[in-house]
């Protein structure tokens, strides 16, 4: 008898594992994280990577005895941490979020590089409409200010760029860039949407994502260009170095970036919190992937960086 009630709970205790002990958080408190899991299931980049039923237990264990949503937030961030792609975050839908620590955004000095040599630096973009279009003026002005027939090339400088929208990016440099097919953004079924630019407009399969309203073309086409990257250069700023990659008369210098050459979506929940997913990998105009840092043509130390990429566009006239 004590043998088999032994092995009876030998049975209930590997039920209750395989139950992930679900059965100790609420039903509001499973029905947020089912939603949840769902919406990674279907969307993350990492998706055919993943076992999905330890990863759904692997949840409800961490959840164990929550009876709210709110109780469920950890757990929530614990799983985004699970998906391993370092670029999904978790935004709680909370009132009262205490932003007396959050630092003032950095102000990106341009450099001071020869007469004949143009110089712009892309910097992290966010905003609504005004701001993102305030952005694309801003950077055109100073393309045309420097834009003559005599210049030897152009510098892009992307250090200290942390991403944001890379749409009005692309949208900015595009003269520089040049038209046509800049890279693309892959799902994990292999499917993909192009980044492309023509006449001041950037856009994909699904329509315009970005336009200038200053349309023009650089006095000397094709011009050499330096790009400029550092540790700090992430996400869609990475989208920038890598729309550059593959095309003529371009190197790049300077530090490995960050390594979150990834694209997110952001997804509201049912409680209007937001999960911002990472669903693609940037892939250059030659469909090469990347995914992680991108790395330059040429390493070197930060005080070299800006030297090094001025001696190469000189050495070429």
């Amino acid at each position: 008898m004590k043998q088999y009630v032994f092995y009876i709970l030998i049975v209930i205790f590997f039920i209750s594992c395989s139950n992930g002990d679900s059965r100790h958080i609420s039903p509001i408190a499973k029905n947020y994280i089912d939603e949840v899991i769902t919406l990674l299931q279907n969307n993350s980049i990492n998706k055919n990577k993943i076992n999905w039923e330890d990863f759904r237990n692997d949840i409800y264990i961490h959840a164990k005895n929550s009876k709210t949503i709110e109780e469920t937030y950890p757990s929530i961030s614990y799983a985004i941490s699970k998906l391993d792609d370092h670029h999904s975050y978790f935004v709680a839908n909370i009132d009262t979020q205490d932003t007396s620590d959050l630092k003032p955004l950095p102000i990106l000095q341009d450099e001071i590089v020869p007469e004949n040599i143009g110089y712009i630096r892309i910097g992290f973009c966010m905003g609504d409409e005004e701001e993102t279009n305030n952005y694309i003026n801003s950077v055109s002005d100073k393309i045309l200010k420097q834009d003559k027939t005599n210049l030897m090339g152009w510098i892009v400088d992307l250090r200290g760029n942390f991403g944001g929208n890379m749409w009005p990016m692309l949208v900015a440099i595009g003269p520089i860039l040049g038209e046509g097919t800049l890279g693309y953004s892959f799902y994990p079924d292999s499917s993909f949407y192009t980044w492309n630019y023509k006449d001041g407009k950037v856009y994909d399969e699904n329509g315009i994502w970005g336009k200038s309203t200053k349309t023009f073309r650089l006095k000397s086409d094709n011009p050499y260009v330096a790009i400029l990257t550092d540790n700090v250069t992430a996400s869609s700023g990475e989208a920038v170095v890598i729309a550059f990659k593959g095309r003529d008369k371009t190197k790049s210098f300077g530090i490995p970036t960050f390594g979150v050459s990834t694209s997110n979506r952001s997804h509201t929940l049912s409680d209007g919190s937001r999960i911002n997913l990472t669903e693609c990998v940037f892939s250059d105009r030659n469909k090469t992937k990347y995914g992680s840092s991108v790395y330059p043509d040429v390493e070197c130390d930060e005080k070299e960086t800006l030297v090094n990429a001025i001696n190469w566009i000189s050495t070429k006239h």
